[in-house]
This record gives C-alpha cells, sequence and structure tokens, in this order.
C-alpha cells in the first residue's frame, strides 16, 4: 500500500527504475515549453529528478532535499538567470514528475484511499521544492541587488 513503507518503497523502486526516461522527459518538455532555459546538463536534471522522486514517493522528508534545491535557485541567481524562466522551468519539470507519479502509483494500487495519499504526498513535494527553490533564487539575488543600490543611493 502507498501509505505503508513497503508501499512508498514500491512506488519510488518503481519510478527511480525509470529515472533514465523521467530525466529525458523532463528535459524535452523544459526545452519545449522554456527554451530560454535549457543550461543543465542531462546529469544535472538526473541528480534533481532522482532527489525529487525520493519526496514524491514518500521515501525522504521534504527538509532532507530542500538544500539542494535552494542551492540550485542560488547558484540560479548568481549565474544572473532570470528567475521568471527559472520557475516556469520548475513548474515544467514537476509537472512532469506528479504526472509520472501518478502514473506508477495507478499502475501499482487501485485508485483508492492509497492513491490519493500518494498524491497528495507528491503535490506537497511539488510545492516544497518549488518553493525552495525560488528562495534560494530570491535570497541569492538579494546581495547583488543590495550591491548594485548601494552606489545609487550613496550619492544622494
Amino acid at each position: 500500500m502507498p501509505g505503508t513503507d513497503d508501499g512508498r518503497a514500491a512506488l519510488h523502486r518503481f519510478l527511480a527504475d525509470r529515472v533514465d526516461e523521467i530525466t529525458a522527459e523532463v528535459a524535452g518538455e523544459v526545452a519545449a515549453r522554456v527554451p530560454a532555459y535549457t543550461r543543465l546538463s542531462p546529469d544535472e536534471i538526473a541528480n534533481l529528478v532522482t532527489e525529487a522522486i525520493a519526496v514524491y514517493a514518500g521515501t525522504r522528508e521534504p527538509r532532507a532535499v530542500l538544500p539542494v534545491f535552494r542551492a540550485l535557485g542560488a547558484g540560479e541567481a548568481c549565474a544572473g538567470h532570470d528567475v521568471r524562466h527559472f520557475e516556469s522551468a520548475l513548474r515544467t519539470a514537476a509537472r512532469v514528475l506528479v504526472r509520472r507519479t501518478a502514473g506508477a502509483a495507478s499502475s501499482l494500487y487501485p485508485p483508492t484511499a492509497e492513491f490519493i495519499a500518494v498524491m497528495r504526498t507528491a503535490f506537497t513535494a511539488e510545492i516544497a521544492i518549488v518553493e525552495a527553490a525560488i528562495d534560494g533564487h530570491r535570497r541569492a539575488t538579494r546581495p547583488a541587488v543590495a550591491r548594485r543600490l548601494y552606489p545609487l543611493l550613496s550619492n544622494n
């Protein structure tokens, strides 16, 4: 059952066994929907997908992987990448992961309360991961904005 440790582990294994095809789907969707955001390598995407799958499946707590996504956001900000493109790419990737989680759960389990619990976990993970990445971007952007504004404000 998805609500049990065995069920979460089975769902995680099912998704983890398909990480390469999920990564390819994520990369393809992001390239198609957010062409301005295609800077991550397939290995970087695979690492992020692997982290997200564990949270979507419920085998890891979101707080265990949120630092990875905050660091991703901070790196994007430090590289000068637009937060709007970054967020669109994140949400596109999240839709793929939700779709894949739903497909896996529905093939492993009938649509019951357990299926609903799996999807609730996946949607909660999506929200937490996207918020952490955007937060990392926002926090990293603040010092850069302050450095640019300080000379303008100090001349008065």
